[in-house]
């Protein structure tokens, strides 16, 4: 499950010797009545071979606003040691976090050595609470919540496990779209990516520990992974095992006792637990909560056996179904997406939920799992090469269980009506309706063919012969219509379809936006058993990652330019070079037109550590429009509103000239250095003239236009740690979009 090489980020640290541990901070938000505690805890170490004098700064920030600061007393941080400093602080009603209202603060930890600043990061924090109780189960900020979670491995289609964090954000979202409220790292540390989008989104985290030995070497991975990830407002749980052979033995529990012992060292303030199957004696009764894999059957048990000990679902369901499937197929490997299908060890959606639902001590569920993953694929074996447990496919295109759980764990209407509408003529048709409404009406081409009782367990079904046209669902609470959903038949395919989580890509090489291709008819409808070959075109400085469409029986290859559909889907995951400036991806299918996406590119900052310190100016102050050159070194005085206006340069130019000339002005505070580089790459300019402080720096009389890939990279000398004003005069001859345009880069040389 792990994958193997480097998959995740490998990052260089470069630190002065009195310096702050890494994942040396531990931000605590302790309630009391309104008012809350925050209690900072800064490992502060001194690599170097004498004692130096230090303090700690602290500052606690909601946005740009600082809320509330704090400054040690000094303290002599020892020569090749660390040094512990706790500053405590009151806030009075803060924003909470919540799954509802993923509320973040920002926390800044500097440390001064004999007077200069010599490091310093900044950790995201959260207000909330969270308890768990034998008999009423789980609470989040006082209200009672059931966790309606999914396990996830790690993987996704195109990039195995080396998967991009914008594409990880994805993933999260279309969990919390589903109606999710909880993750479960199964059964490794997480990306810390996958924890920044569960703080960011909201939703609960259960994080895990991979190995169940109490040895040096695995207690320094558990405490890596519990100083690494206790900010994270998200994390309630420590998992400290899975399944594990000695789980339900004496042995086991020791294990778990010590392990347990040595996390609360590392932090006191989450639930402790494991995830077992077979029998809750040995070291489940040594956890907080105590979580159980599948077993409803026996779960009444355990809680009557035991009442006092809090319990939750750590891994449930197993439900199997293939997108796009309405008829097991056994020698296809394919499974109905009817919520009928399990592994022998398994059960429903609906009878998973059925039990929660009823029982309020019963704290909630992990569905195994979120996404469909390679290997493991149950319950068939080679040619198949995923599995098929996932409520989506790896590609994150949704299941038709995708929507038996959303009706269950959704708490506004939702109803779904499958399969699809197209079949051949009077084919009888098995209708579904996953919904959590009280009734629901269906019609076939604007007849109705009844109403029926529902609600997010009891699914409602027709027989149907079927005729082209339109089969809708209308769900009803206390007798209004409140949702509907309607399936069309598809003609033939009449073009391609392309939805983009986003069109703004980071030139940075790693960035990654997710494209999603379908099908479709003249009337726009997608064609749900389209299987063309599309083959993607990348133009310019884009390139495609990985492709993908979720059959867990295909071979294609996950990195050439080119995939089939399946199930009328497939995926291409498109990146920027780094540095790049433009790009396009097209799109081809025998005998249909195809299609074009264009990106915007963003710069992004260069990084050369350790020789560089840059950053970016974005914001100016902007003249108006000149026929006479003006005197681009003008006095402008601190109360003049009126001759400069503010601009920002991000994303577009400034204005829409017409033989003029313009000055752009930024004050900006340089850092630490005596020699510096500008590098100006978006603008446009006819003649253009660059000072600093007064000092002309750069004239050029030359055309410059983003179009034309030209762009400006000089040095100048300044002083280093004070204010530079920096001018920029453009003249534009002739009607042209004009200025500065993603802003400027800074950077010290040494």
């Amino acid at each position: 499950y792990e994958g193997a090489g480097i998959y995740r980020h490998v990052k260089l640290y470069i630190k002065e010797p009195v310096h702050i541990s890494h994942n040396g901070v531990f931000v605590k938000t302790v309630k009391n009545d309104d008012a809350w505690t925050v209690c900072v805890e800064t490992e502060v170490e001194n690599s170097s071979y004498e004692d130096r004098q230090a303090f700690v700064k602290v500052k606690l920030c909601d946005g740009e606003e600082t809320v509330a600061e704090s400054i040690s007393d000094g303290i002599t941080a020892e020569k090749s040691g660390i040094t512990k400093v706790r500053q405590c602080f009151t806030v009075d009603n803060p924003k909470i976090w919540d799954v509802e209202t993923p509320n973040l603060y920002t926390v800044e930890i500097s440390v001064i050595s004999e007077g200069e600043q010599t490091d310093s990061v900044t950790e995201k924090t959260g207000f909330r609470t969270f308890r768990i109780d034998a008999e009423k189960g789980f609470f989040l900020n006082g209200r009672s919540l059931k966790i309606k979670g999914t396990c996830n491995h790690q993987d996704h289609a195109g990039v195995g496990v080396a998967v991009p964090d914008s594409v990880q954000r994805y993933r999260i979202k279309r969990l919390k779209e589903m109606g999710t409220n909880a993750y479960r790292c199964s059964h490794n540390p997480p990306a810390k990516e996958i924890l920044d989008a569960c703080d960011e989104i909201g939703l609960i985290v259960m994080d895990e520990n991979r190995r169940f030995e109490t040895g040096g070497e695995n207690l320094r991975c558990l405490e890596t992974l519990i100083k690494r990830d206790r900010n994270h407002p998200s994390v309630i749980f420590w998992s400290l095992f899975n399944e594990e052979p000695l789980q339900n033995t004496e042995l086991g529990a020791r294990i778990f006792k010590r392990l347990k012992a040595f996390t609360l060292k590392l932090d006191d303030t989450r639930l402790i637990m494991g995830a077992i199957n077979g029998s809750m004696e040995g070291a489940g009764l040594e956890m907080d909560v105590t979580g159980i894999n599948y077993g409803i059957g026996s779960i009444a048990d355990f809680h009557a056996a035991h009442p006092d000990q809090p319990i939750m679902g750590s891994e449930n369901n197993s439900a199997v179904t293939t997108r796009g499937c309405y008829k097991t197929d056994n020698d296809e490997h394919v499974l109905a997406g009817y919520d009928e299908e399990t592994v022998p060890w398994g059960q429903t959606v609906r009878q998973t939920w059925d039990f929660v639902r009823k029982n309020d001590y019963f704290a909630g569920i992990f569905i195994w799992t979120g996404f469909d993953y390679r290997g493991e694929p149950t319950p068939y074996k080679w040619p198949s090469v995923s599995s098929q447990f996932g409520i989506m496919d790896t590609c994150g295109f949704e299941k038709d269980s995708y929507y038996f759980n959303k009706a269950c764990f959704a708490d506004y209407p939702v109803i779904h009506v499958m399969p699809h509408w197209n079949h051949n003529p009077g084919e009888e048709i098995r209708v579904a309706v996953p919904t959590n409404c009280d009734e629901t009406e269906l019609f076939l081409n604007g007849s109705s063919l009844g109403r029926k009782k529902s609600d997010c367990i009891l699914t409602p079904e027709w027989t149907v012969r079927y005729e082209p046209g339109e089969i809708k669902a209308v769900g009803y609470i206390g007798g209004v219509a409140v949702c509907e959903d309607v399936c069309k038949t598809a003609g033939k395919p009449a073009r391609i379809k392309i939805d983009a989580d986003s069109q703004i890509i980071a030139a940075d090489g790693e960035d990654t936006a997710v494209l999603n291709f379908s099908l479709v008819d003249g009337n726009g409808v997608c064609v749900p058993d389209a299987c063309d070959k599309l083959e993607f075109i990348a133009e310019g400085d884009v390139f495609v990652r990985g492709v993908g469409n979720g059959d867990p029986n295909s071979h294609e290859s996950d990195v050439l330019p080119e995939r089939r559909l399946y199930a009328g889907r497939c995926q291409a995951l498109v990146s920027a070079k780094s540095g790049g400036s433009y790009g396009s991806l097209t799109v081809k299918a025998e005998g249909l037109p195809e299609e074009k996406i264009q990106f915007t590119l963003k710069k992004t900052d260069v990084v050369q550590l350790p020789l560089v310190k840059s950053f970016v100016i974005s914001d100016f102050t902007m003249s108006a429009i000149t026929e006479e050159k003006p005197d681009p070194l003008v006095e402008i005085k601190d109360n003049d509103m009126n001759s400069f206006v503010p601009v920002s340069a991000l994303g577009s130019h400034q204005n829409d000239y017409h033989n003029g000339w313009r000055i752009y002005r930024a004050l900006v505070r340089l850092p630490e250095g005596n020699k510096f580089a500008l590098e100006l790459l978006d603008f446009v300019s006819d003649e253009t003239e660059i000072y600093v402080n007064g000092k002309l720096v750069f004239v050029s009389a030359e055309k410059f236009c983003y179009a034309n890939k030209k762009g400006v990279t000089f040095t100048f000398d300044a002083k280093g740690n004070e204010t530079a004003d920096i001018r920029f005069l453009f003249r534009v001859a002739g009607k042209t979009y004009a200025g500065i345009r993603d802003g400027i880069l800074i950077f010290a040389k040494q």
